[in-house]
């Protein structure tokens, strides 16, 4: 019996940053909220794309004269993957950096600490009637540990800019086989089985983002929905229709805020002058189920498949993921050497810092067509009117891109053919794919109005006196009338 009481000890403990706080600007908006008798919205950025979708929402909130802080989770932490910060001049706003580092599992057990740390701060030091919104965005990390943590440590749930994300796939590629070569017919078929066919719920990816917006949705007081099927994906999931808004997606007003403000100092074709020549294929790839390996491989061969078999010039931007990617199946050395044989069909590059380039290269028109499998990307590319959004994925979260939309259209990376074949049928301008994904419906609202509507909407609530950011059931459906919501118990 004694081997089986053997006890081994783990050590679980690493070097944690500490929580900067500044607390110049913090007692400044504290005392501003006071004065005014108002609550705080804290804007909360983590990653890449929440720099630009959530900038305009702090924009707007100024001008709305409503006390506004930013949270950084510090997570990218780098020059290059964090310029953003610096770019959308976010910086004056941080009132708070929470220096999260680690893998998947590390940043979320140190976030969860650590945002609930920053609220327990803020109570003990300003109050408890000094009430806090935190807006965290879509259906990144943060999204789907801030709100616990803010529920467990705070009493009170929070408010999420791009609400509703649940992704779907069509019901077609339950017929795909592995090997198939995707003859013309099938290509027509399989396109048009996506804009007119029937579509499933499909949870398994992208991971982790699916778990993080479900996760959200539970910890979430206010809801801003980009379209219609979000708020019905909410509905349908039991959330109150009331708190639910359909406002349309901040990265438009991101564009607007890139397409009116000051241009980078260095333009992307100085960076890359071989961009200026020719219209090109952008890739970016880097998703986690897109890493596997036939996923991974189909991939690969289908950009080495456009580059050396067709006419189409390719830049891919290098992600770390696609980077690790790339050495785990020993391709890096295959496509170094394309790169070098292919000189003016094929570039290489690392992630682009500033999104300005990005917007610089897709407004240029030496951009046709984007073959991501991101999901920011699904949504910018339907305000880019020469250049077509192409997905490498099996399923999608932007799935009104495609059916409601008709902007964006799966590619399924299952076997090298069926890239190649897509982007060729794609390529046809006259009466292909390419004629038909440039006839976009504009889903994601009006360039400078969807953060203006997200922030008028709280300042009606904060204005009304409505504002309870846990209420009770009996609370809710107005049974009775109490000031004590859940944080009165924390």
């Amino acid at each position: 019996m004694k081997k089986y009481n053997q006890q081994v000890e783990i050590d679980v403990s690493r070097n944690i940053l500490p929580i900067k706080i500044y607390t110049g600007l913090l007692s400044k908006t504290f005392n501003m909220a006071k004065k005014r008798s108002s609550p705080i919205l804290s804007i909360v950025i983590g990653t890449k794309p929440d720099f630009y979708k959530q900038a305009p929402l702090v924009v707007e909130a100024i001008k709305e004269k409503i006390p506004v802080f930013v949270i950084d989770t510090g997570q990218h932490f780098d020059e290059l993957i964090g310029f953003g910060i610096k770019e959308f001049e976010l910086q004056s706003s941080v009132a708070c950096n929470l220096q999260i580092r680690g893998d998947l599992m590390e940043k979320a057990s140190e976030l969860i600490i650590k945002f609930g740390s920053f609220g327990r701060y803020c109570r003990n030091h300003y109050g408890l009637d000094s009430q806090l919104l935190p807006i965290v965005h879509g259906d990144t990390l943060v999204a789907g540990i801030a709100p616990l943590a803010w529920v467990f440590g705070m009493g009170q749930k929070v408010g999420q800019n791009e609400a509703g994300l649940r992704s779907m796939s069509p019901q077609v590629m339950k017929n795909l086989k592995i090997f198939e070569d995707p003859a013309k017919l099938t290509i027509e078929k399989f396109i048009n089985a996506q804009f007119e066919g029937k579509w499933f719920l499909a949870r398994e990816e992208p991971f982790p983002e699916q778990i993080d917006t479900w996760i959200c949705s539970a910890g979430t007081q206010y809801f801003f929905a980009p379209t219609r099927l979000n708020k019905d994906n909410l509905v349908r999931e039991g959330y109150p229709e009331e708190f639910i808004h359909v406002v349309g997606n901040s990265v438009v007003d991101a564009i607007e805020l890139k397409r009116k403000g000051v241009r980078s100092n260095e333009s992307i074709f100085n960076i890359y002058p071989k961009l200026e020549y020719g219209e090109w294929i952008r890739i970016d790839i880097h998703r986690r189920e897109n890493l596997t390996p036939h996923r991974f491989h189909s991939i690969v061969k289908g950009i080495v498949s456009l580059v050396k078999d067709t006419e189409h010039k390719v830049v891919l931007v290098m992600l770390n993921a696609t980077k690790s990617a790339l050495d785990a199946y020993r391709f890096d050395e295959k496509l170094q050497v394309l790169a070098k044989d292919y000189p003016d069909k094929f570039i290489i590059t690392p992630l682009w810092k500033e999104y300005a380039h990005v917007i610089e290269f897709l407004d240029s028109g030496h951009c046709w067509a984007e073959l991501t499998d991101s999901g920011s990307m699904q949504e910018e590319l339907l305000y880019f009117p020469d250049v077509l959004s192409l997905t490498v994925r099996l399923n999608t979260d932007r799935p009104e891109t495609v059916f409601d939309a008709k902007s964006n259209v799966l590619v399924p990376p299952v076997n090298p053919n069926w890239i190649s074949s897509i982007v060729k049928e794609a390529f046809n301008r006259k009466e292909g794919l390419g004629l038909a994904l440039k006839k976009k419906k504009l889903i994601y609202g009006h360039p400078g109005e969807v953060s203006k509507s997200i922030v008028r909407i709280m300042k009606k609530e904060f204005e009304d006196g409505n504002q309870n950011f846990y209420p009770w059931l009996h609370q809710r459906i107005n049974l009775w009338k109490e000031k004590q919501g859940l944080h009165y118990y924390m």
